[in-house]
């Protein structure tokens, strides 16, 4: 298996340097064949960083055309057999890669993702977990902070993440689930908890359940995406 470890970033200085050493370090085959930090014009040192650590780095003209664009255009650089997109501040669990290539020896196996696990010791970040695993168990849609994998024949087939500002990863998994079967790993996609640290874990969960909700019933969520980013780059997620 060759993996392409995908990383779009947007001023996350403060992060990326451990989530690529732990992507090298948690691996057990080996360094990954390469990793790709995409970056949509950071203005924090991001850029540097990536130099420093020496992955492929693409940068992007602007950050307007969002999240799908990034992971879209690292993707075409990519040159595995096999994608994980990885958000900037979240750490794989040991042996991610080997996970993964046991995962994909089903050939009716297509993708898949990790379970969702954040940082911090705060009873309600369980809460958050849980809700978000519940969400998950039932729909088998996956979020980027879970660690999407796909085989990358099939990431072209549907190609790749659609152009959309929220959620994302969840309409990539659904165009997945046309080409066959996806898998839940049950080790931990460690993420940071700061979107929820910073203003309130209980009104962010709040805020993405009714987004979910939204979405389940058919409304269109484009219109509150900039809202909605908004408020992240206002708590220090960009």
């Amino acid at each position: 298996m060759k993996l392409s470890v995908i990383i779009p970033t947007l001023n996350e200085s403060e992060y990326l340097g451990k989530t690529v050493l732990s992507v090298r370090e948690k691996s057990v085959l080996g360094e990954p064949h390469e990793i790709i930090v995409a970056d949509s014009g950071s203005t924090d040192g991001t850029i540097a960083i990536a130099k420093e650590l020496g992955v492929s780095l693409i940068c992007l003209e602007t950050k307007a055309l969002g999240r799908a664009h990034a992971l879209n255009k690292g993707a075409s650089y990519a040159t595995g057999d096999v994608f994980l997109f990885l958000d900037a501040d979240t750490v794989p669990p040991s042996g991610y890669d080997r996970t993964i290539q046991n995962a994909l020896k089903n050939p009716d196996i297509v993708g898949g993702a990790f379970e969702f696990a954040l940082d911090g010791d705060e009873f309600s970040l369980r809460v958050v977990e849980l809700v978000n695993r519940m969400r998950y168990r039932v729909s088998s849609l996956y979020y980027g902070d879970q660690g999407v994998f796909v085989r990358a024949e099939v990431f072209r087939r549907v190609e790749g993440f659609p152009p959309r500002k929220l959620l994302e990863s969840s309409y990539f998994c659904k165009a997945m689930k046309g080409e066959g079967k996806l898998v839940l790993i049950r080790d931990k996609m460690k993420t940071s908890s700061r979107r929820f640290l910073k203003d309130g874990i209980y009104r962010v969960l709040a805020n993405d359940i009714k987004l979910w909700w939204l979405d389940l019933l058919g409304i269109d969520l484009e219109e509150h995406a900039d809202n909605y980013w908004q408020e992240n780059i206002r708590r220090g997620r960009e």
